[in-house]
């Protein structure tokens, strides 16, 4: 007999007995997982009525009561005294050169009053009698919709909404107008986010393509995913979502342990302050995997992706025909510019593109999302170009042997399928460029620069590993940098080992390795365990896509180390998570649909899997 501990890591879940023994028992043992929601009448009531709480609530109300009249009041206010305050300083010569473009700002901040001067309408009427920016708002990021009633439509004092708006033209004037604007972002995101977890996730994967362009990107990071844990295990605390404790989880939260210690007892400070980074940004797994709890959420997480993919690629692409060729990027024998987008690497640009290309190929080949073929086809040729232009070829790869894994688990006559990629070859053969092919080519040849260089770091790297095998040698680039510089072959120089399975044991350790191997070991299981479930969904696609994303992921992290940008890491441990919730979501359709089939046997609903809107 299987213990519980032994039934809890290998997916096992003991039923209950009356649920065997209804009519809608199940025919095998479930994925096993433990729902949490709700810690007591008691603390809910304590936590609702906490002044912090009542702030927060007290202060998004306003917010969306406040008539548009009164916003255009303050951005009037703001706007004309932006404007007075920097003529003041040019002419008592506070400013060295002429300020035009704060001057811009206040002058559009000013424009854009006007027409708002004349509505009368709350925030959220508005916003919502409007059908762009009712779904933008409302069903793509999540925020909660409130009713006519809950809302009471208030006019700030025309002097107040002056005083507003001249206060914070004088902090802008004092500090600068982007960092008003930051603050200012900052305390609508949290206000917004402690209202609805799902509106911080959304918004944290529209800009996690920009995030690198600014700096600070552990800290930034750190700072919306923090912010959307506290709302959503707020929320679970009082009863308003579900926990869904799960064996990825338990596994999770022991290679977070891993990494602390390995932080805290290697390197100093810098790789302690890592591993604290590394441990918050581990939640966007938990936090995805429970936020998403309906195809609905699916779809608005991986079409924001999609969307924010876009303009990216375009500034890749036009940042790439412009700019000189980049020595940090370059092989001696490769002579051509690479496009790194935003992302300042065109390696990790590439992880960033085979999630996106995965992302609109597979939803362009969705019928039942053929009205939005054109976005997820536009997306699909620009990430395409993009990818090609950043002349990674372990990511080419990778993306051959996802769309080969795509074809596998789609197809029940998979030999016959297999046959169409091989008899393409030719034809791409064909169509692609020769400098595409040379380069592709190039990966057989040990002659080849970088492909020495690779092989030189591996080799080194794993004779680090196995000088360091248990405790790791701490984490970060500063950690491997440091080490390697005793281990490197001909004075080699890396800031990482340009493999993610031989990077996370080096930093780690191997127990580590042996978590992250045991995770995706299961993550296979349960995609076996639940294929008749995903297959008869809402969310089979959904449930195909993320497991092909991940798998392009793993397959390139054999030649780069695809967590080195922390951004990408976020975006690695949303895809699993994104995975864990569409495996759930076809879970929780096939056992309603049994209800249903057995309504007579309703009594044993409690025993089913809940979903909760995100609009509670």
């Amino acid at each position: 007999m299987r213990s519980d501990l032994l039934d809890f890591l290998l997916g096992y879940e003991r039923t209950d007995e009356k649920f065997e023994s209804s009519t809608v028992k199940a025919t095998e043992r479930r994925f096993s997982a433990r729902m949490l929601g709700g810690m007591g009448s008691t603390f809910a009531k304590k936590l609702l009525k906490s002044p912090f709480s009542i702030f927060v609530k007290g202060l998004a109300r306003a917010l969306a009561s406040a008539e548009v009249c009164s916003y255009g009041a303050i951005l009037l206010s703001f706007g004309a005294f932006t404007v007075l305050f920097d003529l003041m300083g040019y002419y008592f010569r506070v400013f060295e050169s002429f300020p035009f473009t704060s001057l811009a700002v206040g002058v559009v901040f000013a424009l854009i009053s006007v027409p708002m001067l004349f509505v009368k309408q709350s925030l959220t009427s508005f916003l919502q009698s409007h059908a762009l920016t009712d779904v933008f708002f409302f069903d793509i990021l999540c925020l909660r919709r409130l009713r006519d009633e809950d809302t009471v439509r208030k006019a700030f004092p025309v002097a107040a909404s002056i005083i507003i708006g001249a206060v914070l033209a004088v902090i802008g004037f004092l500090t600068s107008l982007p960092i008003l604007f930051i603050i200012l972002g900052a305390l609508l995101f949290t206000t917004l986010s402690l209202s609805s977890p799902e509106f911080s996730l959304m918004v944290t994967l529209l800009v996690l393509p920009v995030i690198p362009l600014f700096g600070h990107t552990g800290l930034v990071l750190s700072c919306l995913i923090g912010v959307c844990a506290v709302s959503f295990f707020t929320k679970v605390a009082i009863g308003k979502r579900l926990y869904h404790f799960e064996q990825y989880d338990a596994i999770l939260a022991l290679f977070i342990l891993f990494v602390l210690l390995s932080g805290i007892f290697n390197k100093g400070i810098s790789s302690f302050l890592g591993a604290l980074v590394i441990a918050l940004l581990s939640l966007s797994y938990v936090i995805t995997s429970n936020i998403i709890v309906n195809r609905r959420l699916a779809d608005n997480a991986i079409n924001l992706i999609v969307f924010s993919s876009i303009p990216t690629a375009v500034y890749g692409i036009i940042k790439y025909t412009v700019s000189s060729v980049n020595e940090a990027w370059l092989d001696p024998a490769f002579s051509t510019p690479r496009a790194d987008a935003t992302f300042g690497n065109p390696n990790i640009y590439a992880v960033y593109l085979l999630v996106t290309i995965v992302f609109s190929a597979i939803f362009a080949l969705d019928k039942t999302r053929r009205k939005l073929i054109g976005f997820y086809l536009t997306s699909l040729v620009l990430n395409l170009t993009a990818l090609v232009l950043t002349w990674t070829r372990g990511a080419w790869l990778a993306l051959i042997i996802a769309a080969l894994a795509f074809v596998i688990i789609r197809s029940r006559r998979t030999p016959k399928l297999l046959l169409l990629p091989v008899l393409s070859i030719p034809l791409l053969l064909l169509i692609l460029p020769g400098s595409v092919i040379e380069r592709l080519a190039s990966v057989l040849n040990f002659e080849d620069t970088s492909i020495v260089s690779r092989l030189s770091i591996w080799r080194s790297s794993l004779t680090m590993l196995g000088d360091n095998l248990f405790s790791g040698i701490g984490i970060g680039w500063e950690a491997f940098a440091d080490e390697f510089s005793k281990y490197a072959e001909d004075s080699v120089s890396a800031p990482h080992s340009h493999n993610l399975y031989l990077e996370i044991g080096i930093e780690v350790g191997i127990f580590a390795l042996i978590l992250f191997i045991f995770l995706l070991v299961i993550r296979v299981r349960h995609r076996a365990t639940y294929a008749k479930y995903v297959r008869n969904s809402s969310v089979d696609f959904l449930c195909t896509m993320s497991g092909t994303a991940l798998f392009a992921l793993l397959a390139f992290g054999m030649t780069d180390y695809v967590w080195y940008s922390l951004a990408m890491y976020v975006l690695f441990w949303t895809v699993f998570g994104i995975g864990s919730a569409t495996l759930r979501i076809s879970r929780t359709e096939f056992d309603e649909a049994k209800l249903e089939r057995a309504s007579d046997h309703t009594d044993y609903a409690a025993d089913i899997s809940i979903t909760v809107s995100c609009d509670e």
